[in-house]
């Protein structure tokens, strides 16, 4: 619904400077030296980093963006499952609808591979993959044979997570920059001049929410504008989550918020300031329902589980 919007907002993106100037070098060393270029932007979801490519994408393709990028998007969200990088995409899997006016090609490794053998329209080719921990095991595998033999003037650009989740074997032929979470005062500067019509309170809340990502915020902005006692329902879960008792209750705002792609925004807010008040219990408690929910226990199974073990 505004994601065109955010797209327009985000092509100044605030923070990592130090990152983007590391990422501008390695280009810059490696154009000049004639070496392949194979880089991976590591951090949390949804702090700007393939925002950050596509912006680097397009500024070099310019009217050649159709031809020489391949995109390899993440469609968890729209999936509402895991969106895993393939050898190939079985036929059933070829499309995904992301909205009404958008159907994604769902791309494959053969498919990467292929693509990077052939020539460019323009003189170069760009490869964006989005969480690159999301290939399979033989498909990383087969990723790697693309790494060994890079061709000249092709840029690989990924982002990822966790470095652990990516094969050794792949990370070590690869320039690895770690982005980071924007700070408050950015997010805050991020907001005053994206959203000037939030009052004070409610900044508040969504910028604690949104742990240093604007799309994340911008995500929960949207939605507030859809449901009017969510901002209510975040504010209600914050504060009973801080006391005791209210199970049902507690359980049934969490199932709410994981309804709204919102509990592991809440969770993290929430184990952020356990931690820092020295709540181990608490702690503890939270980071046991994201084992138990990862390892495909029922979700209200775990949530019962967390609520009940802070209260012990």
């Amino acid at each position: 619904m505004h994601i065109a919007y955010y797209e327009s907002i985000m092509k100044e993106l605030l923070g990592n400077e130090v990152q983007k100037e590391q990422f501008k070098n390695y280009i810059q060393h490696n154009q000049a030296s004639n070496k392949p270029i194979f880089l991976i932007l590591v951090w949390q979801e949804w702090i700007g980093k393939t925002t950050f490519l596509r912006n680097f994408a397009e500024e070099n393709l310019w009217d050649y963006m159709k031809t020489d990028l391949f995109w390899m998007k993440d469609c968890t969200k729209v999936l509402w499952k895991s969106h895993s990088i393939q050898v190939e995409t079985p036929d059933k899997q070829k499309t995904i609808e992301i909205s009404e006016n958008e159907i994604y090609d769902n791309k494959w490794i053969r498919e990467l591979n292929s693509w990077l053998q052939q020539s460019s329209i323009s003189w170069r080719k760009v490869v964006i993959i989005e969480n690159l921990q999301r290939m399979t095991n033989s498909a990383m595998n087969a990723f790697l044979k693309t790494c060994e033999e890079p061709l000249s003037n092709r840029y690989i650009l990924a982002t990822a997570e966790h470095e652990s989740w990516i094969l050794p074997t792949i990370l070590s032929r690869a320039m690895v920059i770690k982005f980071w979470s924007l700070s408050d005062s950015q997010m805050e500067e991020f907001v005053n001049k994206n959203y000037p019509d939030i009052n004070w309170e409610n900044k508040k809340t969504l910028i604690e929410l949104s742990m240093g990502s604007p799309w994340t915020f911008h995500s929960v902005y949207t939605q507030m504008q859809e449901d009017e006692e969510l901002l209510g329902s975040i504010q209600s879960l914050l504060s009973l989550m801080k006391s005791k008792w209210m199970w049902s209750k507690k359980v049934q705002l969490l199932k709410k918020m994981d309804e709204k792609w919102l509990f592991e925004s809440i969770q993290n807010v929430l184990i952020k300031e356990y931690t820092e008040n020295w709540d181990t219990q608490w702690v503890d408690a939270l980071i046991r329902v994201k084992k138990l929910i990862a390892a495909n226990v029922n979700q209200e199974n775990a949530l019962w589980d967390g609520v009940l073990a802070m209260d012990e």
